[in-house]
């Protein structure tokens, strides 16, 4: 029989194609969960209104920076030293006008070295980056008078005065000429000795007028020329836009090359270093110590924020000691971490003993903070 006259089953005819026609309820469905699953994306990359503070680096100041060290002092005899005296810094993501996608949010609630805050607790409303940048580098040039004052007390080194701009209005004439932190020296050709001089040079000028000021940061000294406005809270005055300050000059020049951090807190630090670089002998007997807090002209330390993230970054770095404002105590209570000792200081002459006590072996009856939550 020849294979026409049998030939195979067609199994063709059996076979449908799947139906693959939703009902419109459940259409209607599969609609919605894309839909939502592309809107969840987009809600956790839009930017909510909170700020990640983190443990920042570290920086010695008896130490070096970028090849050069941290302070300069310059035209008086200095002692080798060694050591960590390490200011400590947070590192802050969101800033005033950004924020936090919802994924950096969640991420950061569940890591107890990360602080989530809403931003409206760090900054007032309206308060732009800039506005925000401009004033951490006038508190850090702050910081860094009152450190040298507040050392030059302690050590009995007279001082002088002399006139900075402390402040530096952002759309003011001087905004490109003068940074925070600049000695005023002479205005149009007059020496200036106080605050007053400058005022006195200035606001009785035409509105219009241009001023000629001698600047000196460190030991270096410049010329610049600002346009005088119309002062805008007294009328028919001219100003140039800046805030003016009396410090302490030390007899010699002390230069801070430190210029990436911002805020007061490096004070006590900075203070420490000086006095370090200044006496015989190393403070810390060669050990790591970390710390934080503002400092002013008679010595007294003040509280300062992220305590909790500083004292992690501190350990990260190596720091075995950490001096903590008084002022700070509750914060610290509970949140050591393991391996770093934490002392207690209200003054400079606190942190001095503190640090040199450590130093030489000591590494217990210094002055702490509550060991728990009362």
């Amino acid at each position: 029989m020849s294979p026409e006259s049998n030939p195979a089953p067609d199994f063709s005819q059996g076979l449908r194609e799947p139906d693959t026609n939703l009902s419109p309820r459940s259409l209607q469905g599969v609609v919605s969960f894309v839909l939502l699953v592309v809107l969840g994306a987009v809600a956790a990359l839009l930017p909510v209104p909170f700020v990640s503070l983190a443990p920042g680096p570290t920086f010695n100041t008896i130490g070096a920076y970028s090849g050069t060290d941290l302070i300069s002092i310059k035209e008086r005899r200095t002692y080798p030293t060694t050591g960590h005296l390490d200011l400590v810094t947070v590192r802050e993501t969101g800033g005033p006008e950004g924020g936090l996608d919802l994924f950096t949010a969640i991420r950061g609630w569940f890591d107890p070295a990360i602080e989530i805050v809403p931003r409206s607790v760090l900054y007032p409303p309206n308060a732009t980056t800039e506005q925000v940048k401009q004033e951490h580098k006038e508190q850090f040039a702050d910081s860094q008078g009152e450190a040298v004052a507040a050392a030059m007390a302690y050590l009995g080194i007279p001082t002088t005065t002399k006139v900075i701009a402390g402040s530096v209005t952002l759309d003011g004439p001087s905004a490109k000429a003068i940074d925070a932190g600049d000695e005023i020296v002479r205005v149009n050709g007059k020496q200036i000795a106080t605050p007053e001089d400058v005022l006195n040079s200035i606001r009785p000028l035409p509105i219009g007028s241009k001023v000629r000021l001698v600047l000196r940061t460190g030991t270096a000294t410049r010329t610049e020329t600002v346009v005088t406005k119309e002062h805008p809270k007294h009328p028919g005055k001219s100003y140039i836009g800046i805030g003016i300050a009396a410090v302490a000059k030390p007899p010699f020049p002390v230069l801070f090359q430190l210029s990436s951090v911002g805020g007061p807190s490096a004070g006590m630090m900075f203070a420490l270093g000086l006095i370090d670089k200044l006496t015989p002998g190393a403070m810390t007997g060669g050990v790591f110590v970390a710390g934080t807090g503002t400092v002013d002209f008679k010595g007294k330390i003040g509280g300062i924020g992220g305590i909790d993230q500083k004292m992690v970054g501190a350990r990260r770095s190596g720091a075995t000691l950490f001096l903590a404002p008084a002022e700070n105590c509750d914060e610290v209570t509970g949140h050591i971490p393991a391996g770093l000792t934490v002392a207690k200081v209200s003054t400079l002459a606190d942190a001095v003993d503190a640090v040199t006590r450590f130093g030489r072996g000591q590494r217990t009856g210094l002055p702490s903070c509550p060991a728990s939550r009362s």
